[in-house]
C-alpha cells in the first residue's frame, strides 16, 4: 500500500491511496504488474505529464496499460476529459478512461485496490483535516528512500503518510468518459 500526497507520484502492486482528494484528481494506469498512481494537484502541464508518463512507462512491461482511471470531488469537466486523453495518449493507450465522482462534499480519501492486474475496485470516505483525525502525526512518517514514488513537481515532502483509516470507506462505481 503507498499513500501519494498531492504532486506525488507513486508504484504499488497492490492498492494506492490518495489522502484528501478535493478539487484535484486522484489518477491510476493498471500495469500487468500493478498499480500506478498521481495525485495531480492544479491543472496538467507538460512537466507534470511527462513525469507522470515516464514514471508509467518505466514500470511497465510488454502488455501495455491495461485501464486509466481518475477521481475528482464532481463530475469531469472537458478539461478533465482533455488532461486525461493526453495523458492516455501519450501512454499509448487506446482503451476506456474512467471516472469516479467521490461522495463526500469536500476532502475525500479514496482507494484503487488491484484486481489481476486488469482493473480496480474504488471506495472513498470523507477526509477529516485536523491533527485530531486523518491528518495525525501518528499517521504520518519519514519520506522512504526508492524508486517506488516521486515528486511530479516542487521538492518533496519530509513526511508523507503511512496509514489512512479504513473504517467508513464505501465502493464508488466509475463511469467511462
Amino acid at each position: 500500500m503507498i499513500y501519494l500526497l498531492e504532486r506525488e507520484i507513486g508504484y504499488d502492486a497492490a492498492q494506492v491511496g490518495f489522502p484528501s482528494v478535493a478539487a484535484c484528481r486522484a489518477i491510476v494506469a493498471v500495469t500487468p504488474t500493478g498499480l500506478c498512481g498521481y495525485h495531480l494537484n492544479g491543472k496538467l502541464n507538460d512537466g507534470k505529464k511527462t513525469a507522470f508518463v515516464n514514471f508509467v512507462l518505466a514500470r511497465m512491461p510488454a502488455g501495455g496499460l491495461r485501464n486509466l482511471y481518475a477521481a475528482s470531488e464532481s463530475a469531469p469537466s472537458n478539461f478533465d476529459r482533455t488532461e486525461l486523453s493526453s495523458i492516455a495518449s501519450d501512454l499509448g493507450y487506446t482503451g476506456t478512461i474512467y471516472w469516479a465522482t467521490l461522495p463526500a462534499a469536500g476532502s475525500n480519501y479514496v482507494e484503487f485496490l488491484n484486481v489481476n492486474n486488469a482493473t480496480c475496485g474504488i471506495t472513498a470516505r470523507a477526509w477529516v483535516h485536523g491533527a485530531a483525525n486523518d491528518e495525525a502525526p501518528a499517521n504520518k512518517g519519514p519520506l522512504p528512500a526508492g524508486g517506488n514514488r516521486i515528486f511530479a513537481n516542487g521538492p518533496p515532502t519530509a513526511q508523507v503518510y503511512t496509514n489512512v483509516a479504513t473504517a467508513g470507506l464505501k465502493s464508488v462505481y466509475p463511469t467511462a468518459l
